[in-house]
């Protein structure tokens, strides 16, 4: 049994590794997070542990309660951790293409004073930091192995998926095959992708109201909980420390996530 945990938890080489490895290995380089897979899963390991020593400890659950308890904390750790690897790949992607303009910007000026466009990826490298000058400069180190630039910028945009990586992918790839002033090609999709992230604020200034109420109704319940719990000392017993109690949670758990997760769907507007 040993080994097989010491073989489930080893680093792997690439070669040999699973594809729930190369996936999650792939899923936090993306998301900027230095961990590398076996890291992460002993930390959902160990923070499942952590959530049931807890709930045993405070809830002080039937034993065949504990023992559902315990998928249950493994379920919710990693849950958790996916949320928090989901929240920094959203972060990292949103500085991207808040960074995109101004590459775009600075890739133009370098087409159009004479510099190929591999030349041109390179100053974007210079002038500008993380995430942008990472991304780019796999780019560059893809083209070094002998990828095409096109095809680098490809990968680029399946890396960072939005709609303004795409655009730009698939705008250079088509001046390559019909022609045209790059510059101007890149400037023109500048100014878009700063169009559409007015946009995008305009938008998310019109549903902070909607958002702000979501937060305030996911609050609620646990501020009732130990309200309740603080001021009627009877009533939150029965609440924490007995079976119909732990029912209780459990469906108004499932019914907070399921309100939170349809405001939060109806809220969402692609632009």
């Amino acid at each position: 049994m040993v080994n097989t945990f010491q073989q489930f938890f080893a680093r792997p080489e690439n070669g040999d590794a699973p594809q729930y490895t190369r996936d999650l290995e792939d899923l936090l380089d993306r998301a900027g997070i230095k961990n590398k897979p076996h890291e992460v899963l002993l930390g959902v390991a160990g923070g499942a542990a952590l959530l049931w020593f807890l709930a045993a400890l405070l809830v002080r659950p039937a034993f065949i309660v504990g023992v559902v308890l315990l998928p249950l904390c493994a379920a919710g750790a990693a849950g958790a951790t996916w949320m928090f690897i989901q929240f920094k790949l959203r972060k990292r992607l949103d500085t991207f293409i808040q960074q995109l303009e101004l590459a775009l910007r600075l890739i133009s000026s370098g087409v159009r004073i004479g510099l190929g466009l591999r030349q041109a990826l390179t100053m974007v490298i210079e002038e500008m930091p993380d995430p942008a000058k990472y991304e780019y400069m796999r780019v560059i180190g893809q083209t070094n192995i002998g990828v095409s630039v096109y095809d680098a910028l490809d990968a680029l945009s399946k890396r960072m998926p939005s709609h303004e990586t795409m655009m730009m992918a698939r705008a250079i790839r088509i001046q390559s095959q019909t022609g045209g002033d790059l510059g101007r090609i890149l400037e023109h999709l500048a100014n878009t992708i700063k169009e559409r992230r007015r946009i995008q604020r305009k938008i998310k200034a019109l549903t902070a109201e909607g958002r702000a109420s979501a937060a305030i109704l996911a609050a609620l319940p646990p501020f009732l909980a130990v309200f309740i719990s603080l001021t009627q000392p009877a009533m939150g017993s029965a609440l924490w420390f007995t079976m119909p109690g732990h029912i209780a949670l459990g469906i108004v758990a499932i019914l907070e996530a399921l309100g939170v997760f349809f405001l939060m769907k109806m809220l969402k507007v692609d632009a």
